[in-house]
């Protein structure tokens, strides 16, 4: 099984690469909806939240999530707290999932973890074959964001946030130029995945 990482700015496209992969029956891994599901499912997660940041952080057995951000989101030092309690068991989840993909009765060619996250775990994401990496220009980028509902200048602040946290050196990179259409995506994904 060849696991792939797949990375890339907001709007760029990852989701679009995760779907196409999948549609040829790869194993695809959403970073951010296993981010929700141990929101919503461990209480590990809850009691090390409860413990650090407060039982306000922690209504009636779930994270509330607008308080939790509320908190973190003034504080650099509370952030790095909240990520030191997140990813460990954000990549124990995501490393399980893949040892079962891989040790499934019929294990898919490939495998996929798709989510900006990835450049937090370096020791995973060296493990991987390769990366790819989405890219898209500002504007296409934009105008993405503003069709899912952001504002401009919700938008623009996400973007501009992302803008600080360059990619690290590695070999393993890919690059995907999504510029174009769905059609020409899924031309480029396949023939990078070969299948």
């Amino acid at each position: 099984m060849k696991t792939i990482g797949i990375c890339g700015k907001i709007g760029s496209g990852k989701s679009a690469v995760g779907v196409l992969l999948a549609e040829k029956g790869a194993f695809v891994l959403d970073l951010d909806v296993e981010m929700h599901l141990l929101y919503a499912e461990s209480e590990e997660l809850r009691q090390k939240i409860s413990e650090r940041f407060g039982s306000v952080c922690v209504q009636n057995g779930a994270v509330d999530r607008a308080v939790l951000a509320s908190q973190v989101f003034k504080d650099p030092k509370s952030l790095k707290d909240l990520e030191n309690i997140v990813y460990p068991l954000l990549q124990k989840n995501a490393e399980n999932k893949l040892k079962q993909a891989e040790n499934s009765e019929n294990p898919p060619k490939i495998a996929a973890v798709e989510g900006a996250l990835l450049f937090k775990w370096p020791e995973f994401s060296q493990k991987l074959a390769e990366i790819w990496i989405v890219q898209s220009p500002d504007d296409v980028r934009l105008e993405r964001l503003q069709k899912r509902g952001l504002s401009k200048e919700d938008a623009l602040r996400r973007m501009q946030i992302q803008a600080l946290d360059p990619l690290p050196p590695s070999d393993h990179y890919e690059y995907i130029d999504n510029f174009g259409s769905m059609l020409e995506l899924q031309a480029i994904v396949l023939q990078k995945a070969q299948i």
